[in-house]
C-alpha cells in the first residue's frame, strides 16, 4: 500500500490559526506533526522511518521539536544536517531519541545523521570518510535490532558537485547488504529518476546489483520556478515487508518532501524510565516533628561503634519518612523543550503554511509574506530560548548553573582521557635511566633535599557544638541519595 500525497487526509484536523489575512493560509496545508500522526495511525506494529533533507538541523531545530512528536515514529534519517564537531549533540537532541552523527569536516554544509529511538539497540556499521572523498556520497549505516532481527538502516547524501558516486555506492552496499536479511536505505541522491539519462540508469543498476528495490514516489523536490524532480529515494531489500510508504511536503526544512516507510517488523516496546522518589511536598511538618520527638533516640548511643550508630540513626530516620514521605515510583517523561510553547508552535505553523503557499504560487506577494512570518518566528524562538536560559541560571547556585549549562553543551568536556601505566616502572625508569645526565641528577637530588618544609600551623582537634553540626548540615547543597535512600532533604 502506498500513499504519495496528503490530499486524502481530512483537512478538518488542520490546526486553526488566527491571522489578519484569513485568505493567506492554504486550506490544503497541514502541519507536519498532524500529517505524520495520520500516516502512522494504523502502523502501531511496524518499524516507521522517515527521511528529511534538513538543510541545517541547528537552523530548523524548533521545527524538528514541533514536527516529530509522534510516538509511532522510530527513526529520523537526515541529509544535510549541517552539524559541526564543535556543536554538542545535547543541544540538538529530540525527546526520546538518541542522535547518531557523521558531520562534514573541511567545508560547510552536508553531513548526515540518524535520530533513533533510545530503546532500540544499534551499532554503527559504516560512515563515510571526513573530509568527504571527491567521488563518494556521504553516508551513515547502522545495525538495529528489532524482534531479534538485525536490520541495516542507512542514510545517504550525494552533493550535486559529486558527479559519479555510483561505483563507491555499489561497492559499499555489495559489502554490507548481503550480511542482513533486511535493509532500509533512504537519502537525497541528487539523481532524478524521472529522467532517462546516464545518472538515473547507473543508480538503478547499482541498487539492483545489491538486490535493493527502489520504491515508487512522485517528484520529491519542488522548488519555486524549477522543474520538479525525484531526488529522495527509499530502497529496501524486501518489498513484501513494506506496509506503507509515501511522501509529504516538509516545507519547514527545505523544498524536499519528507519520505516515509512503514516496514512490517515489530519494534521493541518503549521502556519507561522509573525512579523511586519521596513525596516531600505532602509532608505535614508538625506531625513529622511530633513523631520524631517520640522516637527512642537512645538506641543510637546504646551501640559502641560509629558504623553501628550511623546504621541505627539511618534506620530511625528512614522509618520516620516511610510514614510521612513514602517512596513511590515516578515515571520520567521525555518532555519537549520547555521554551517551546503552544503560541510558538502556532507561529511555526503559520510560517510553514506561508512557505507552502509560496511554493505553490511563487508570486512576489507570497514571498514577502513568507519572509515576514519567517523572520518573526525566528525572532520569537530566539527570544524564548534566551528567556529560558536566563530564568534557568538566575538566582541559582553555581553547581546548578553549571549543570544546566552542561546540558546545553556549554563548559568543559566530560570526556576524560586517562593514561594507564605502572607508576613503579615510571619511577624505575627515571631512577636508573642513562639518558639523564648524572651531574644534573645529583644536583637535583641535592636541591630537593635542601628545600625547607613549609611551616604549617599544628593540627589539633577542637570541641564542636550542636550549632556547628546544624550549620554544617544546612550548608549541604547536594540532594544526592545515600544508603537507606537517605536524601539530603531528610536531614535538613
Amino acid at each position: 500500500m502506498s500513499s504519495n500525497s496528503i490530499d486524502n487526509i481530512d483537512s478538518d484536523i488542520f490546526l486553526s490559526m488566527s491571522s489578519s489575512d484569513d485568505s493567506f493560509h492554504s486550506t490544503s496545508f497541514l502541519p507536519l506533526n498532524v500529517s505524520l500522526d495520520s500516516y502512522f495511525s494504523d502502523c502501531l506494529k511496524t518499524f516507521n522511518v522517515i527521511h528529511i533533507n534538513a538543510q541545517s538541523i541547528p537552523a530548523h531545530f524548533p521545527d524538528m521539536l514541533a514536527s516529530f512528536e509522534s510516538r509511532n515514529l522510530h527513526a529520523i534519517l537526515v541529509s544535510e544536517s549541517w552539524l559541526k564537531t564543535c556543536l554538542p549533540s545535547t543541544s540538538y537532541s529530540l525527546p526520546g531519541f538518541r542522535l547518531i552523527r557523521n558531520d562534514r569536516v573541511g567545508r560547510g554544509g552536508g553531513g548526515v545523521a540518524i535520530y533513533l529511538r533510545s530503546y532500540i539497540p544499534f551499532s554503527i556499521v559504516s560512515s563515510s570518510a571526513q573530509p568527504p572523498l571527491p567521488d563518494a556520497a556521504e553516508h551513515l549505516l547502522v545495525e538495529v535490532l528489532l524482534s531479534h532481527t538485525k536490520i541495516l538502516l542507512g542514510v545517504f547524501y550525494c552533493p550535486p558537485s559529486v558527479s559519479n558516486y555510483f561505483h563507491s555506492f555499489e561497492t559499499l552496499l555489495e559489502k554490507v547488504v548481503p550480511l542482513y536479511s533486511h535493509s532500509i536505505i533512504m537519502g537525497d541522491f541528487n539523481t532524478c529518476l524521472l529522467k532517462d539519462d546516464f545518472r538515473s540508469k547507473k543508480l538503478i543498476t547499482a541498487a539492483e546489483s545489491c538486490s535493493l528495490s527502489i520504491l515508487p514516489l512522485a517528484a520529491t523536490h519542488n522548488s519555486p520556478g524549477c522543474t520538479p524532480s525525484l531526488l529522495d529515494l527509499i530502497m529496501v531489500s524486501s518489498t513484501d515487508f513494506v506496509f506503507k510508504h509515501g511522501q509529504c511536503p516538509a516545507d519547514a526544512f527545505s523544498y524536499h518532501d519528507l519520505i516515509f516507510l512503514c516496514y512490517t517488523i515489530r519494534p521493541p516496546k518503549s521502556k519507561s524510565r522509573i525512579i523511586l522518589q519521596r513525596n516531600f511536598g505532602g509532608i505535614d511538618k508538625s506531625r513529622l516533628c511530633e513523631d520524631a520527638s517520640r522516637l527512642d533516640w537512645t538506641a543510637v548511643t546504646d551501640v559502641d561503634s560509629i558504623d553501628q550508630k550511623v546504621e541505627v540513626f539511618n534506620t530511625l530516620i528512614t522509618q520516620l519518612y516511610d510514614t510521612h514521605a513514602p517512596v513511590r515510583p515516578i515515571k520520567v517523561k521525555h518532555l519537549p523543550a520547555p521554551w517551546l510553547s503552544d503560541d510558538l508552535k502556532v507561529s511555526i505553523n503559520r510560517k510553514n503554511a506561508a512557505k507552502y503557499k509560496y511554493k505553490v504560487n511563487n508570486s512576489e506577494n507570497n514571498r514577502v509574506k513568507y519572509c515576514k512570518l519567517r523572520n518573526r518566528c525566528n525572532t520569537l524562538c530566539r527570544d524564548a530560548q534566551r528567556r529560558h536560559i536566563h530564568k534557568s541560571v538566575e538566582n541559582c547556585d553555581t553547581t546548578k548553573t553549571w549543570k544546566f549549562l552542561e546540558s546545553l553543551g556549554v563548559g568543559r568536556s566530560s570526556n576524560k582521557n586517562s593514561i594507564n601505566f605502572d607508576i613503579d616502572l615510571l619511577n624505575q625508569h627515571f631512577s636508573t635511566s642513562d639518558t639523564i645526565d648524572s651531574v644534573n641528577k645529583v644536583n637535583t637530588l641535592r636541591l630537593l633535599s635542601s628545600t625547607s618544609t613549609p611551616d604549617f600551623p599544628p593540627f589539633n582537634f577542637v570541641p564542636f557544638t550542636e550549632c556547628d553540626v546544624k550549620k554544617s548540615i544546612t550548608l549541604i547543597a547536594s540532594n544526592a541519595v545515600a544508603n537507606f535512600l537517605m536524601h539530603g532533604k531528610m536531614l535538613r
